[in-house]
């Protein structure tokens, strides 16, 4: 059981992916990555209502790193994956995210004056080979796309620390997550502006609202998997979903994804230097 349900949550932010990657085959990726906010925000409202205590839980230096975090998570590092997943893939864009492990021990060294260890040390060096290995001559020729996805770790990695704080105030991280998704989605229209094409939202966009709700529900299965295991347990099947990414675009999305020899080579070093950090 403990196994199937850290499977399901890597095998969830896979689907996310993959559906995130059909929906800018045929629709815009800004107008897109709204309503797969707006698609999570509604999902993680409703399932925080039945547990919420107005008094305890809506304290104000909560909501603030919560509102803080949601912006950093939700709608600048959401906003640069979907770009980089529209560019590179989502094979190379799933690698690149898991980068965000390496930043957050690279803050924590910074931050929290933490020790560098011979597993951070081995961590770098295999990612660094990896993304090194992506953008040479034969890799991903698009750097921008290389570095958004780099960029989505970083953000994502910041974003955990500000995380840290709220949930050293109050612990229900569902209310925490709505509150950073309902922050996104109300400054995301300012941010993107005219960019969002409100009208042109139809059928076409069910890949997005998959998309929201596949994030939403791994996202939600993370969180009950953190309240019964070791973060480094969870955090380490957590890293393995590039793999299940390989495997669904493969059957869903192969004619436009990323299957080369180099990309593997990449990913493997990536994923091991991500998994070395937790096993070793």
């Amino acid at each position: 059981m403990k196994v199937l349900l850290l499977l399901g949550i890597a095998l969830f932010f896979s689907l996310h992916q993959v559906s995130i990657k059909k929906g800018t085959i045929s629709c815009d990726t800004t107008t897109g990555t709204f309503v797969s906010i707006a698609t999570t925000a509604i999902l993680f409202t409703a399932l925080s209502l039945p547990s919420l205590n107005p008094l305890s839980d809506l304290q104000p230096a909560f909501v603030a790193a919560m509102i803080i975090a949601g912006v950093l998570h939700f709608l600048v590092a959401r906003t640069a994956f979907y770009v980089c997943i529209d560019r590179v893939g989502a094979n190379v864009a799933a690698t690149l995210a898991t980068t965000r492990v390496f930043f957050a021990a690279m803050l924590g060294l910074l931050l929290l004056a933490e020790h560098i260890t011979a597993r951070v040390v081995l961590m770098a060096g295999l990612i660094f080979a990896g993304v090194f290995a992506l953008s040479r001559p034969g890799g991903v020729k698009d750097a921008r796309g290389i570095l958004l996805g780099l960029f989505t770790g970083f953000v994502a990695a910041l974003s955990s620390v500000v995380v840290r704080t709220g949930m050293e105030i109050s612990s229900n991280a569902v209310l925490g997550t709505a509150i950073g998704y309902i922050s996104a989605l109300l400054l995301f229209p300012i941010v993107a502006g005219k960019k969002i094409e409100i009208n042109s939202i139809g059928r076409d966009y069910w890949p997005f609202i998959l998309g929201g709700i596949f994030v939403g529900f791994g996202h939600y299965m993370r969180y009950v998997a953190l309240s019964l295991y070791p973060v480094s347990v969870v955090e380490s099947f957590l890293s393995t979903y590039p793999l299940f990414t390989v495997i669904l675009s493969w059957i869903f999305i192969r004619d436009v994804e990323v299957f080369s020899l180099r990309f593997f080579i990449a990913a493997i070093l990536i994923i091991s230097g991500v998994e070395a950090y937790f096993l070793l």
